[in-house]
């Protein structure tokens, strides 16, 4: 954010923007850098899948997605994810997980469990 205000300086300096106006936008970036701490804080970086098969307490898939790319591959699969989700008699929202994936609030998306295998997808 430094260089964006040196930026606002260097406009005022010159004439191109007023006290007033190069004041607006510093406060304006000062509170961006707020909100961009705060949910970096409160934020996750990464998807991850875990497929656990017959009961094991090891995933035999363990797969980490950073979090800004799977809201890029997301609608390319998330069509496929639940057709094959709901084959197997697990109707999921998709809308419910693009939200999750949107929001990046740390936490358990799905958890599924047909009594042997077990499925979770979660943000950390």
């Amino acid at each position: 954010m430094n260089e964006e205000k040196s930026k606002v300086l260097k406009m005022l300096e010159g004439g191109k923007i007023s006290a007033a106006e190069a004041m607006e936008v510093l406060e304006a970036l000062s509170r961006l850098e707020g909100k961009e701490g705060r949910a970096a804080r409160s934020r996750g970086r990464l998807l991850k899948i875990r497929v656990y098969e017959d009961g094991a307490s090891t995933a035999k898939v363990n797969v980490n997605i950073p979090l800004a790319w799977s809201k890029f591959i997301a609608p390319f699969i998330e069509q496929k994810i639940g057709e094959k989700l709901g084959e197997k008699g697990c109707g999921i929202d998709m809308g419910q997980i693009r939200e999750a994936l949107e929001s990046g609030d740390v936490g358990k998306i799905i958890d599924i469990n047909d009594g042997g295998n077990r499925v979770e997808i979660s943000i950390e």
